[in-house]
């Protein structure tokens, strides 16, 4: 694990409304985000030293929980706030984060109430959330309140709600408007009657309960002095779902900022041994997200055999990649199979795409890379031993000496307009076109110095150190080493 999300919520020390709330809204995060673990913090001490003390349960402060992404190993968060808006608990968690930007990569989603549009949004849920007060009704908004000049964000909430309603009001329990004044705003519509008390916070907790809906001096009872019929919706805006993907919204937005953590590695496996494969395609193979193969020649899944003990638990994926000549078709192919990959990585995802033998040599996979790094994202290279190393080895000879020349060719694609060039020559994949390779090799006086190796480091493996002894097709993974001076 490198990524994560950290959930980061005011609190409540009511189990239920947690649940409900705060649970849910990680939750919606989880969902829209799955290959990010989400984990949680509170920023109100209060609230965490009560839960500890009264269930035994422990919930992180921001510094804590980010000490433990840290040590899990975690190097990009994506940080979340439940909070309203920008006032003084979350400056805290602003706070508690900054000493772990020297070290992670932390990009901090918005609040609840952020641009102009959050605060649309949030109307219009609220409006198909919760009831739309009749004539003789009105809807009373719960908030918080705060002396930081956050505060503001209530008023302009209420603004925007009362341009969809005129019955809709918000006051705050510690801040500006008051319930006083609604009730002077209250008097001047005697035909309003009745009256909805709903909680504008994320938890239906301790303020809701008691403040808004409980005995002595709540809003309730005060409301019913003043002669209103008052009822009461105890739900936290964190029960709303279409408040719950605003925040999953802003953390998107905030997880765009981060560094692009998605990588392609293109990774040789090797020509069939999985004991040839390097260190770094083992490791990179490891910590892969996902693992692409090309899914129509049996290269490909012959790369994947290599490679399956290294795949525990991975997402396998094939992409489509024809074997043919046509450049229109390829083309298409390759586009298709670049967006497949690319969708990976645009949700963080470190992509390995395996190859048969070294990626740089005859291999599908560089048509696909050129365009995923063409498209601005990272990928790299992960080499590994080529079919004619693995070869030459398993004959017990060099390709080449001193000053030699060596040649690759693909035997398959006009080897006869390079098999005079004077060069220690290699033909791959000649499998098709084995015996005509045999006798052009002999009419050059070449056959005698020249060996073959078919299915080399897999099972069938065939080796003929006089090529000349063949008699008979051999198969597509076979390749033949003709030296010029015979040594």
């Amino acid at each position: 694990m490198n990524k994560a999300i950290l959930a980061v919520s005011f609190g409540t020390s009511y189990p239920d409304t947690l649940e409900k709330t705060i649970a849910a809204t990680e939750k919606a995060l989880a969902a829209a985000y799955p290959d990010w673990p989400v984990a949680r913090a509170f920023t109100s001490g209060m609230i965490i030293k009560k839960l500890q003390s009264r269930d035994g349960v422990h919930i992180d402060n921001v510094a804590e929980a980010m000490e433990r992404l840290k040590d899990a190993g975690v190097t990009q968060v994506a940080v979340q706030s439940t909070h309203v808006m920008h006032g003084e608990e979350y400056e805290k968690m602003l706070a508690q984060l900054s000493p772990y930007r020297a070290v992670m990569d932390i990009a901090v989603g918005a609040p609840l109430l952020h641009a102009q549009r959050d605060y649309e949004a949030v109307a219009d849920a609220l409006l198909s959330w919760l009831p739309v007060p009749g004539a003789d009704e009105a809807l009373l908004l719960m908030g918080h309140g705060t002396e930081h000049f956050a505060n503001s964000a209530y008023a302009q909430m209420e603004h925007v709600l009362r341009a969809r309603c005129d019955r809709i009001y918000l006051a705050t329990v510690e801040g500006y408007p008051t319930l006083d004044l609604v009730l002077e705003q209250l008097k001047k519509r005697p035909e309003i009657r009745r009256l909805t008390l709903a909680p504008f916070m994320l938890v239906a907790g301790d303020h809701a309960r008691n403040d808004m809906a409980g005995g002595e001096d709540s809003w309730k009872v005060q409301l019913e002095d003043q002669g209103y019929e008052v009822s009461c919706i105890l739900k936290g805006l964190g029960e709303c779902p279409a408040i719950q993907n605003l925040f999953v919204a802003h953390c998107g937005d905030a997880m765009a900022s981060l560094p692009r953590g998605g990588k392609l590695y293109g990774v040789g496996v090797g020509p069939g041994d999985p004991e040839l494969m390097t260190l770094k395609a083992v490791r990179v193979l490891r910590e892969a997200d996902v693992v692409m193969v090309p899914g129509t020649c049996k290269s490909d899944r012959t790369a994947l055999r290599i490679a399956e003990g290294y795949l525990a638990g991975k997402t396998v994926e094939t992409v489509e990649t024809p074997m043919v000549r046509d450049k229109a078709v390829l083309e298409k192919a390759y586009e298709a199979a670049a967006e497949q990959i690319i969708a990976h990585l645009t949700r963080g995802r470190q992509v390995a795409f395996l190859t048969l033998g070294d990626p740089t040599v005859y291999s599908t996979y560089m048509y696909i890379h050129e365009k995923v790094k063409a498209r601005g994202c990272d990928v790299e290279v992960v080499p590994g031993v080529t079919s004619f190393c693995a070869a030459a080895a398993r004959l017990n000879m060099s390709l080449c000496q001193g000053s030699e020349p060596l040649l690759i060719i693909p035997a398959s694609h006009g080897a006869e307009a390079l098999i005079d060039v004077k060069a220690n020559k290699v033909f791959m994949k000649a499998g098709k076109s084995i015996l005509e390779l045999k006798e052009e090799l002999k009419k050059r006086g070449l056959l005698q110095h020249a060996a073959m190796v078919e299915n080399c480091s897999m099972e069938g493996e065939r080796v003929y150190e006089h090529f000349e002894d063949l008699t008979e097709p051999s198969g597509y993974f076979s390749l033949v080493i003709a030296k010029e001076d015979g040594k």
